[in-house]
C-alpha cells in the first residue's frame, strides 16, 4: 500500500493508538485496586528528644527553662504554650464572671496560631483598680500549732496579714530548738508580719482555747475583735475582711463565725462557728469568757466546740453565720468550689490537707493586680474557662451563661448525700468526668510582671504545660 500525502496518516498507526489506549486503562485499574486494598501505613511520628532529663515531644519548638519544669515536677512534655495578659485597670465595678469573645488557644493554622509555643496576640483583661491598703490594727488573731508549723504557714499569713498592722498572738508548744522562735521571729519580720509568740506546755487543745485569755489580755484600747484560727486558714482580702466586720456591732458581745459546708459535720460538733473558717469575738465577749475561763476550761468539750459551749452555756450570746467563712470540708478535689464564678469567699480552710490547692501561689497575681483580682473568672469563645491563680478548665458541656450551679467535684464525707451540702454551696450540679483541665503549679512576682504556670498532666502522652504572662497596660 502506498503512503497516502493528503489523508496524513502512516500505515498501522491506527492499531498503534488503540494498544496504548488499552495500556492506560488497564495501569489505572490497577492503581485503583491498589490504592483501595493496599493496607494503611502510620504517617511517621518523629521521636521525642530528652533534653536535660525531661522528654520533649517534636511539636514543641521554642526555649524553655527546663530547672523551671524539675521545679515544677514536669518531666515529659506534650505542649507548651505562652500568652501574654495586658490588664486593664478600671475605677468602675467589674463583676467577677466576664465572658468574651475571642478564644483562648488559637487552633494551628490559624491566624494569631502559636508560633512554636507562643500566641503573638496578647489577650486583655479588665480588672478594677486594687483596693486601697487598710489599717487592720483593730483585729488581734490567735493561733494554737508548733514552731514547724508557724513557719510553714508564714508565706500564706503574709498575702492577709503583712504590713496590715493586725497583730498575730502564736501560742506554741514549748520550743526546744537553739533558735527557732528566734527564726521565726525575723522571718515574720522581713515578711511585714506583727508576731507574738507565747510558748506553753499544754497541749494542743488547751492551747487552742487559751488563746481567747491571751487575746484578751492583750488587747487595747483600740481592739474590737480577736479571731481564732488555724495554721491552715487563709484570708482572701484583708480590705474585704475589713469592710466586712464594720457592718457588725463591736461594742456588744458579738460571735461570729462560718458553718460547715457538709451537715453531717454540723449533726456531730454542733451550731458552732467552725475554727478553720475564722472564728471572731468581739471584745466583750472576750472578756465574758475570760470571766468564766476555768469553768470552760474543764469542760470535756475542747476546741472551737468547747468556744461554743462556753459562750451558749455562761452567756446570752448567739453564733452569727457568716456564710463567706468557709471551713470548707471538702474532701480531695474541691476544684468546684473554686471555679464556680461565684464571688470569692472571706477565708478558706483545708487547703493543704483535705485538698489541695496551693493559695500562696493562687496569691501571688495580688501583687499586680490586687487581691480582688484572685478567682475572677473569663468565659472565653471557644470554651476555655480561666479562673484567675487557679486553673483553666473546660466543660465537656458548657453550662449556660446564667447557670448558677456549682460543680459537685467533691467526695462525701462522713456519709454525707449531696442534699448535706445545699445549705451552704446549692445549688449544685454533678462533676464533669471529661472536663479538661490545667491547674495552677507555681507562679512568680518580677519586673512588674506576674508569671504562672498551668500544667495539664498526662503520664502517658506527656503533660501539657501553660504559661500566662501578666502585665498592667
Amino acid at each position: 500500500m502506498l503512503f497516502n500525502a493528503r489523508e496524513g496518516s502512516l500505515p498501522g498507526a491506527s492499531w498503534a493508538w488503540k494498544r496504548v489506549l488499552r495500556f492506560g486503562v488497564a495501569f489505572l485499574v490497577v492503581v485503583g485496586f491498589v490504592m483501595v486494598l493496599w493496607p494503611s501505613v502510620e504517617p511517621v511520628k518523629l521521636p521525642m528528644q530528652t533534653i536535660a532529663n525531661i522528654t520533649v515531644a517534636p511539636d514543641v519548638s521554642c526555649e524553655i527553662d527546663y530547672d523551671r519544669l524539675v521545679a515544677l515536677d514536669v518531666r515529659k512534655i506534650s505542649q507548651y504554650t505562652r500568652r501574654e495578659i495586658v490588664l486593664d485597670m478600671t475605677e468602675g465595678p467589674v463583676p467577677y464572671k466576664q465572658r468574651l469573645d475571642e478564644p483562648f488557644f488559637q487552633a494551628k493554622g490559624t491566624e494569631g496560631a502559636a508560633d512554636g509555643c507562643s500566641i503573638p496576640a496578647p489577650i486583655n483583661l479588665q480588672v478594677p483598680e486594687p483596693p486601697k491598703s487598710v489599717d487592720a490594727s483593730h483585729i488581734d488573731f490567735g493561733v494554737a500549732t508548733s514552731i514547724e508549723r508557724l513557719n510553714d504557714s508564714l508565706d500564706a499569713f503574709a498575702h492577709w496579714a503583712g504590713y496590715s498592722r493586725a497583730r498575730m498572738f502564736a501560742l506554741i508548744e514549748t520550743d526546744r530548738s537553739e533558735n527557732g522562735v528566734r527564726d521565726v521571729k525575723a522571718k515574720a519580720d522581713a515578711l511585714g508580719i506583727n508576731l507574738h509568740i507565747t510558748q506553753s506546755d499544754d497541749d494542743y487543745l488547751h492551747r487552742y482555747f487559751a488563746l481567747i485569755p491571751l487575746l484578751e489580755e492583750h488587747a487595747r484600747e483600740s481592739t474590737q475583735w480577736g479571731c481564732v484560727i488555724d495554721d491552715d486558714t487563709f484570708f482572701l482580702s484583708m480590705p474585704r475582711l475589713v469592710d466586712a466586720l464594720s457592718k457588725y456591732d463591736h461594742t456588744t458581745s458579738m460571735y461570729i463565725g462560718g458553718l460547715s459546708e457538709s451537715i453531717p459535720q454540723i449533726a456531730t460538733f454542733g451550731m458552732i462557728g467552725f475554727g478553720g473558717a475564722g472564728v471572731f469575738l468581739s471584745k466583750p465577749l472576750m472578756t465574758e469568757i475570760t470571766n468564766v475561763y476555768d469553768e470552760c476550761s474543764a469542760m470535756d468539750f475542747t476546741g472551737d466546740r468547747r468556744i461554743a459551749i462556753c459562750i451558749y452555756r455562761y452567756t446570752q450570746t448567739r453564733l452569727t453565720v457568716d456564710h463567706r467563712l468557709r471551713q470548707l470540708d471538702l474532701m480531695h478535689d474541691a476544684s468546684g468550689f473554686f471555679e464556680s464564678g461565684r464571688e470569692p469567699p472571706l477565708t478558706v480552710h483545708h487547703w493543704k490537707s483535705w485538698f489541695k490547692a496551693d493559695m500562696p501561689k493562687l496569691a501571688v497575681v495580688a501583687e499586680l493586680c490586687g487581691a480582688s483580682c484572685l478567682l475572677r473568672q473569663w468565659h472565653f469563645g471557644d470554651g476555655w474557662i480561666l479562673t484567675n491563680g487557679f486553673s483553666v478548665i473546660k466543660y465537656h458541656v458548657d453550662p449556660d451563661a446564667d447557670d448558677i450551679t456549682m460543680e459537685k467535684t467533691w467526695d462525701s464525707h462522713n456519709g454525707a448525700d449531696d442534699e448535706a451540702y445545699l445549705h451552704e454551696l446549692g445549688p449544685l450540679r454533678r462533676k464533669d468526668e471529661d472536663k479538661k483541665s490545667f491547674q495552677l503549679r507555681d507562679a512568680i512576682f518580677e519586673n512588674e510582671r506576674v508569671t504562672q504556670w498551668y500544667i495539664r498532666p498526662d503520664s502517658k502522652n506527656g503533660d501539657q504545660v501553660l504559661e500566662l504572662t501578666w502585665r498592667k497596660r
